[in-house]
């Protein structure tokens, strides 16, 4: 199977956070209904950073220039490294890769240790206190797998967001980089065709890496590196919690409490 890509544009998003909420209505993802529930951030951004509950968030920059206000919006999500730290330190196998280069975190197996948190360089993956695990983008791979785009691509209005094989939206990135530097954007370059091993989420950054709040050359914490070590221990010491577990409730079928009634025996009277 081809590898497949998002490709961000900066220069073509309006911000208007359709993605956002497409998002959160076909992940089932909820919002706060209290009124100001959400921290004020000064812009018209909707909320400080990715929580929980919220796997993408339009991030809203801008600058006081002589041309006027700059706008410098970011798409904020999983990037889908080909190299993903989070994956490498998970201890139960929750993060896998999957054919097309999309990072899958499966919440059905994830513990909630929080190490894929705290191994990304782009603090990514969020914890749920409801559900006691993490969180991230999945890049629609239940659409994906049906031959549709996922919901943020659908939902696009400006166009801002595609989605295809990653070779071909490598080669319209870089195209539309020259265009915009053509249009006097000397700073414009594109995030993620080398970054992390390569990227499965690209980004064109109109104003360069830095004002979109983007890592330049992200690597891999050091920690990762003594979290996977680790890995196969605490790997086997989840697995002891719950075959310990198990062996308790095992135990524990047909004991009878002292001073409590007991049920009755097949055959006896009740």
């Amino acid at each position: 199977m081809a590898e497949n890509a998002i490709l961000y544009d900066a220069s073509k998003c309006s911000a208007c956070k359709g993605c956002q909420v497409q998002c959160k209505q076909w992940n089932m993802m909820p919002s706060t209904l209290e009124k100001d529930g959400n921290e004020f951030t000064g812009t018209y951004q909707s909320m400080s950073d990715l929580n929980g509950d919220t796997r993408l968030l339009i991030e809203f920059r801008e600058e006081d220039t002589p041309k006027g206000i700059e706008w410098a919006f970011s798409r904020r999500a999983c990037f889908h490294c080909s190299e993903p730290a989070c994956m490498d330190v998970c201890p139960v196998g929750a993060i896998s890769k999957l054919d097309d280069g999309t990072i899958k975190l499966d919440s059905s197996v994830c513990v909630g240790c929080k190490y894929c948190t705290a191994a990304c360089p782009f603090e990514i993956p969020k914890f749920r206190e409801n559900f006691g695990v993490s969180n991230k983008c999945t890049l629609c791979d239940d659409r994906v797998a049906q031959g549709r785009e996922p919901a943020c691509v659908q939902t696009c209005p400006a166009a801002a967001i595609v989605y295809g094989p990653r070779d071909e939206m490598v080669a319209a990135g870089q195209a539309r980089v020259e265009e915009l530097k053509a249009e006097g954007y000397d700073k414009a370059e594109l995030y993620g065709v080398t970054e992390m091993g390569g990227m499965h989420s690209l980004f064109i950054a109109k104003y360069g890496f830095e004002a979109h709040g983007l890592v330049r050359d992200p690597k891999k914490l050091e920690i990762t590196s003594l979290m996977a070590i680790l890995k196969p221990l605490t790997g086997i010491g989840v697995a002891a919690v719950f075959g310990g577990l198990g062996l308790s409730f095992l135990t524990s079928m047909g004991y009878e409490r002292e001073g409590l009634p007991s049920k009755s025996k097949k055959g006896e009277a009740e």
